[in-house]
């Protein structure tokens, strides 16, 4: 039988950065959790605006994947003294310019470095606005602990057997 899943899929292509990581799960309020706890890591957040990391939710009804939600829309980023930045799509960042950090005479004092080295601390706030998130209810049987599922390959990528939680396929 197969079962209904959400699979959040946070990732960089390979070129100078890698991460390939999903969150398999059976529930809204993990992936929740989940997602808080990625972008946590301020690395993550470099990832999100210089790399153009992928941040999709997607739905598998039955073992079939119905939808693919983009979260990039969803998130914002706050850094006391700054303008907030937002997300259009991957890539796509608003609100700050990156590329001009690549022109700094101390690269240590701009934005990119700081989240790079982790060293914003307390001075960055991610905010996901899950109530404009429209995400269906999974329906029929709900995966849990101890189940696998396969995951449909994005393009120019290979599918994966995945387990219930989390799973980082370039480790």
């Amino acid at each position: 039988m197969s079962r209904s899943f959400y699979d959040l899929a946070f990732g960089v292509d390979p070129g100078g950065a890698r991460k390939d990581t999903h969150y398999v799960r059976g529930s809204l309020e993990e992936v929740q959790r989940d997602l808080a706890a990625e972008l946590a890591e301020e690395i993550n957040l470099y990832l999100l605006c210089r790399y153009g990391a992928r941040l999709t939710l997607d739905v598998y009804q039955e073992g079939k994947q119905t939808d693919s939600i983009d979260l990039h829309p969803f998130l914002t980023l706050s850094t006391a003294g700054r303008p907030d930045i937002t997300f259009t799509g991957p890539g796509e960042p608003v609100g700050y310019d990156f590329e001009a950090d690549e022109e700094a005479e101390d690269e240590t004092t701009t934005l990119s470095y700081r989240m790079f080295a982790g060293a914003l601390g307390d001075a960055v706030k991610v905010t996901v606005h899950w109530d404009r998130v429209e995400v269906p209810p999974l329906n029929g049987d709900v995966v849990r602990e101890g189940d696998v599922v396969e995951l449909h390959p994005r393009p120019h990528h290979v599918a994966h057997t995945a387990a219930y939680g989390r799973q980082d396929f370039e480790e």
